[in-house]
């Protein structure tokens, strides 16, 4: 239901409301408690994402590909790793992997959260290395309006986290510091990532930095930096890994 009303409101294209229905199966199957976290998560991230749709269009235009709806693969990536984990943990009645699962879920979040609000009220964006200045929705950039808001995002996973897994018997005082680190740790990841070794294009009619293959001026750009398969969406999936492996080795040395 949740997946066919995001596909509705034009949120998911038809392969991505697929994929959010057939991860959600799986979670829940795992347990009502894990699906709830994913669902937020979702909702929240959605109508962080409609939020100011326009303004945060007209401001990454020339840098952002326009998407209105995440497909299979931005479903994935964003939440292929908790799910992952949530299976793994609960057949194994490992509940560090579901610590670790709450981990890469708020890296996701911190990430979607410092965009979303960072492009929309964080005013020009720094490089994570280097700190020039870039163009708003430049890979590898930050602002500290962003920035905190994906500490926040982090910080409510975690409290949401420690209501889920109390019962698993992971203590409030491991899962609290695990998953906002995580989060936070996760978040950063993925500017340095999107800094260093994703994909970045050029135009030469406009002598700029861009991510569409196609640019505004609609001269076909080229790939002139990073790694040419590192896309957004494989950064995305890598920051939520980092932030499984954070609360994983956090939740370790503390429980």
């Amino acid at each position: 239901m949740v997946a066919a009303a995001a596909r509705r409101a034009g949120s998911l294209t038809a392969g991505g409301q697929w994929a959010a229905f057939a991860m959600g199966t799986l979670v829940s199957a795992a347990g009502w408690g894990h699906a709830a976290l994913l669902i937020g998560y979702f909702v929240a991230s959605t109508l962080l994402t409609r939020l100011g749709a326009r303004e945060k269009a007209a401001r990454t235009a020339s840098m952002l590909p326009s998407v209105t709806a995440r497909d299979a693969t931005q479903v994935a990536a964003n939440g292929g790793t908790f799910a992952a984990l949530v299976l793994a943990g609960e057949a194994a009645d490992a509940p560090l992997l579901l610590v670790a699962a709450a981990g890469a879920l708020a890296a996701a979040a911190a990430d979607t959260w410092a965009t979303e609000v960072g492009t929309l009220w964080g005013g020009r964006p720094r490089a994570v290395l280097g700190f020039a200045t870039l163009e708003p929705g430049a890979s590898g950039g930050v602002t500290w309006t962003g920035t905190a808001a994906g500490a926040v995002a982090a910080a409510l996973v975690a409290a949401a986290a420690v209501a889920l897994l109390r019962p698993a018997g992971v203590a409030p005082a491991v899962v609290v510091p695990a998953v906002l680190f995580a989060g936070i740790g996760g978040c950063l990841g993925d500017s340095l990532l999107g800094a260093s070794v994703q994909s970045k294009r050029w135009c030469d009619q406009c002598r700029t930095w861009t991510e569409r293959r196609v640019h505004t001026c609609q001269y076909r750009s080229k790939h002139a930096r990073g790694i040419r398969w590192m896309t957004n969406d494989t950064v995305n999936f890598l920051a939520t890994v980092i932030g499984a492996g954070l609360a994983l080795g956090v939740a370790s040395l503390l429980d």
